[in-house]
């Protein structure tokens, strides 16, 4: 259960990194189109279009909390075979 675990989370975090990179790339685009054209104007005449981007933003957010979430918790725990003493490795 505990590979099943990891290989889990491991997806979890590429899959974070990869909606990290694709929303670079976006914002990477924006900021060359306002280089070039001064500005960045966006029309969308499908509202089934506009409010499915709106949703896979909010899904985006959504996941990014979530990824937030579960790698704040796991700084807690304590892995095996770890010390979690500080000031060295003496003796009690």
């Amino acid at each position: 259960m505990l590979f099943g675990r990891r290989l889990g989370f491991g997806i979890v975090v590429l899959a974070a990194q990869v909606l990290l990179l694709a929303m670079s790339v976006a914002w990477l685009a924006q900021l060359v189109l306002i280089a070039i054209n001064g500005r960045v104007c966006f029309e969308e005449d499908n509202s089934a279009i506009l409010y499915g981007e709106i949703a896979a933003m909010a899904l985006i957010g959504l996941f990014a909390l979530v990824v937030f979430v579960i790698q704040y918790r796991r700084l807690g725990e304590k892995r095996a075979g770890e010390d979690r003493r500080r000031g060295g490795a003496g003796g009690d």
